[in-house]
């Protein structure tokens, strides 16, 4: 049966929240305003306790209009590129879809797989007027780095790769080499990183 919701980290998430989280403002939208004409056509004004509820309810319903307007920032892989990474990594854990935000900017890792100490990140940058693409991916290097030593995961090696047949390719290296290779350790980095994820 499929699931009828997903979680963070699988393929199609973003997509699943943007619906969800669209619908959900609408709905808390709908009310603070039904609430509103519901107060005014019972006691014919406005200054009444039912224009206070319905003002007090816009508040989380544009905590939640923000959230929807970070998860249109971004759409879900591809079904050729899910099948083209998922085939390439076979079993290594591999987690999609992931915003992760810094002060400065936030970046969509499109796929990060973990084995061995290794991390992979498939990410494409798009440059603007205050960073290039490699600047960039020296950021997202740098911010993956720094959040999973705070998480105490020390030592790891990190690559950022924007090509999907670089990317693959050394998903299917870290695949022939997994001997010996411990996946409670390479899923709790995951973890981590689905964690400090939106």
């Amino acid at each position: 049966m499929k699931p009828l919701r997903k979680n963070k980290g699988e393929w199609g998430y973003i997509n699943d929240r943007r619906l969800r989280v669209t619908l959900i403002t609408l709905f808390m939208y709908a009310c603070a305003i039904g609430i509103f004409l519901l107060g005014i056509g019972i006691t014919h004004t406005r200054k009444n306790l039912f224009t206070v509820i319905s003002v007090l309810s816009i508040l989380p319903a544009s905590k939640s209009l923000v959230n929807m307007i970070m998860f249109f920032r971004f759409s879900s892989l591809s079904r050729e590129k899910y099948t083209l990474f998922s085939s390439a990594a076979g079993d290594i854990p591999i987690i999609y879809e992931l915003p992760l935000t810094t002060y400065e900017r936030t970046f969509f890792a499109e796929a990060v797989a973990c084995t061995g100490g290794s991390i992979i990140c498939f990410f494409k940058p798009v440059a603007d007027k205050h960073a290039g693409p490699d600047a960039l991916k020296t950021k997202l290097k740098e911010h993956l780095d720094t959040v999973l030593k705070n998480d105490g995961h020390k030592g790891l090696i990190i690559k950022i790769y924007d090509d999907p047949e670089s990317f693959t390719g050394r998903l299917r290296e870290m695949n022939a080499n997994r001997a010996g290779m411990d996946p409670v350790r390479d899923m709790s980095v995951l973890n981590t990183l689905k964690a400090v994820s939106l």
